[in-house]
């Protein structure tokens, strides 16, 4: 008994040490990065604008938006769209949508707020900064680049595919994808920091101009239709092609939203 007691002695402190050892080998980056790229970023706040606005929207609202569950491919979604700014913490269990988040759900402000967004992730940031205007390294490279940095080095492969992914729709990968080029924007809105409603606000001469018939040749559309309601207007697919039901319903989510943003009334009283 003495001897069985020693051996379990002996296996429980292994056991301890292996665990110990295994909790050193988690290697904690020392550089924030998503594993999810852009695009599927930008699917939680569309979710987020779909469900609740620009209000505050509950994890759990958010999760039932997105059709799935409070898991860890839920979180992982989520954090990454924490990371490229499009979304805020608001309390313990619920996301707001951030400046940039606002701005990449309007159609006319889209892709500004996609190339604010990328140069958000601050390992994004530095690749920009050490490659601009020159050749981006083979794919490997880029890894021990990515690692130089602080991605630990059994993360580089994944952190590598989500930058590649995240540059080509953000458009930084246009000029070639061994190439990293900052897409030229005719947006005002394309420096951060700059707090931009979902669509430009006209200047008072544009709005008298307008009112009067008179500048830019009469080439105006008409300043009735709210810039919102045309950017989701014209977000519509050509007619005959294929659209999913549910591509259908999240579409009229956003209008129905944008329509309690741009318009005032009465709950329930109709005129």
């Amino acid at each position: 008994m003495t001897g069985e007691k020693v051996d379990f002695q002996a296996a429980a402190e292994a056991a301890q040490e292996n665990a110990t050892e295994d909790r050193a080998k988690r290697e904690r980056s020392a550089i924030d990065f998503p594993y999810i790229s852009l695009e599927g970023a930008t699917e939680v706040a569309r979710a987020i604008y779909a469900r609740c606005g620009f209000g505050s929207c509950d994890q759990d609202e958010l999760a039932a938006q997105m059709n799935q569950t409070l898991s860890g491919a839920f979180r992982m979604k989520t954090g990454a769209a924490k990371i490229f700014g499009l979304v805020e913490k608001d309390g313990r269990s619920a996301f707001r949508l951030s400046e940039i988040g606002k701005r990449i759900v309007s159609a006319e402000t889209e892709q500004s707020a996609k190339v604010d967004a990328f140069l958000c992730v601050p390992l994004y940031q530095q690749i920009y900064d050490r490659f601009r205007g020159r050749n981006l390294p083979p794919a490997k490279a880029l890894e021990r680049e990515m690692e130089t940095m602080g991605v630990p080095r059994k993360q580089t492969d994944r952190a590598r595919q989500a930058f590649e992914k995240s540059a080509q729709y953000a458009g930084f990968s246009d000029s070639g994808k061994d190439r990293l080029v900052r897409p030229r924007m005719e947006s005002p809105y394309s420096s951060p920091g700059v707090e931009a409603s979902l669509s430009p606000t006209p200047s008072v001469q544009e709005v008298e101009g307008r009112r009067r018939g008179v500048g830019n040749g009469g080439g105006y559309e008409p300043p009735d239709i709210d810039p919102i309601i045309r950017g989701l207007i014209d977000r519509l697919p050509p007619s005959g092609t294929n659209w999913p039901k549910s591509k259908r319903k999240l579409w009229l989510q956003i209008l129905e939203n944008s329509f309690d943003l741009v318009y005032e009334g009465d709950d329930g009283i109709d005129p």
